[in-house]
């Protein structure tokens, strides 16, 4: 098996941060050496799944250094406490994007390109920022995977119609990226969103539980209840046929 780049975006709002986080949760419960990067300086990663953390090193401060290399990275990435097949990379508490320095496309590429040596599938919680986030583009252009993640609602199909133009070079593969329709509210008819995305999509429910875990800084943990098991067995046939190509 090859190791694989996966990238998730969409809509703000959308769940992209959960969706990521679940999705390198059960990776790493398949005991798949795992790693998630947070893309995000407005909201980082690591403070929304290890809040008690402190001191860890930074995102900002691995792509601020002279040269990037597989130790660097290894160096800057944070162990999940009781997973051991789990590590975050990202900016941290109190950061934003004047923390550091500005960084090049090219420091953007050498950092994605050095990702494969960390582990078995890095999973990239992108932004909704294409044209800001060099970053995400650079994720979006270079994942061996893509999910896009949508709402069902018109806010979040509008967002992602005015990003589509912008996607459509063919280095981003906009037309094999995996659409997920994402917050499904019970009984909610999804077919016109499907219409619009052009194409099938796996469809997770809405899960209170999921919100109340991003809420406090417990998005590591297992959510329980019907809707929560409807989402996980979804989320599982979505790795399997999508990522680990079963």
């Amino acid at each position: 098996m090859e190791n694989k780049i996966i990238a998730v975006w969409g809509s703000p709002g959308s769940g992209k941060t959960i969706t990521a986080v679940k999705i390198a949760k059960m990776l790493s419960k398949m005991k798949k050496n795992t790693l998630i990067v947070g893309c995000d300086t407005e909201s980082p990663l690591l403070p929304l799944l290890m809040p008690a953390r402190k001191n860890a090193p930074s995102l900002g401060d691995l792509l601020a250094l002279p040269s990037i290399t597989g130790l660097t990275v290894l160096q800057h990435c944070v162990p999940c406490d009781k997973n051991d097949n789990l590590a975050v990379l990202s900016y941290c508490k109190g950061e934003n994007i004047r923390t550091y320095p500005e960084y090049s496309l090219q420091r953007a590429g050498d950092f994605i390109s050095m990702l494969y040596e960390t582990a078995d599938f890095i999973v990239i919680d992108c932004t909704s920022h294409i044209t800001i986030d060099m970053l995400t583009a650079t994720a979006l252009e270079k994942a061996d995977v893509t999910f896009k993640v949508v709402n069902p609602t018109i806010k979040s199909i509008s967002y992602i119609q005015s990003q589509k133009p912008l996607l459509q070079p063919s280095k981003f593969r906009y037309a094999s990226q995996i659409n997920i329709i994402n917050n499904i509210m019970p009984d909610q008819d999804v077919a016109p969103v499907i219409d619009f995305l052009g194409n099938s999509a796996y469809c997770l429910p809405n899960v209170p539980a999921l919100t109340n875990q991003f809420d406090s800084g417990k998005l590591l943990d297992t959510a329980f209840g019907k809707n929560a098991r409807d989402y996980a067995s979804t989320m599982e046939k979505m790795i399997s046929e999508a990522v680990l190509n079963d």
